[in-house]
């Protein structure tokens, strides 16, 4: 009698411990989020297309944003870029793109503008009529009177 009750004693810590293993990923990914949004803000990635050609895809420090037909943008947001809460000056994004086949990839390194904490909503990329990219943190839309682009260059 004692060894089948060794051998259930057994199986529960064995079950207890594999209970408990699988929490572990759960329990990493916690401390990772709490981790991140104590020293970063998550901002969801928008791109605006002021060319004459279509882009095929585009990131911001490797995270994804997506495709932009000539002309367009604003209307699709991808998640996440993250900022530090409080502008650094000198930062930079990296800003890496393709031709409308997936072809042709580039990328150039973007100086982020100040931003302050009433700033945060999205991660705004435009990709310019003349060959510059320009990129800001912000909570308004294209078009907005508040907005960091203007005149002729807002325009799509």
């Amino acid at each position: 009698m004692s060894s089948i009750a060794t051998a259930s004693s057994a199986t529960n810590r064995l079950s207890a411990w594999l209970r408990a293993l699988r929490m572990l990923p759960l329990l990493a990914l916690s401390f990772l989020l709490a981790g991140c949004h104590a020293h970063y803000v998550p901002l969801e990635v928008v791109g605006y297309n002021h060319t004459d050609r279509d882009i095929g895809d585009f990131y911001v420090n490797g995270g994804w944003g997506p495709s932009l037909m000539k002309h367009s943008g604003g209307g699709k947001y991808t998640c996440c870029v993250v900022v530090p809460p409080v502008y650094k000056p000198g930062m930079k994004a990296t800003i890496t793109w393709s031709d409308e086949a997936g072809e042709n990839p580039r990328s150039r390194e973007i100086a982020v503008p100040p931003y302050g904490p009433d700033d945060f909503g999205a991660f705004a990329v435009h990709f310019l009529r003349d060959g510059q990219i320009k990129v800001f943190v912000t909570r308004y839309g294209l078009g907005h009177p508040d907005y960091n682009l203007k005149g002729d260059e807002a325009k799509l």
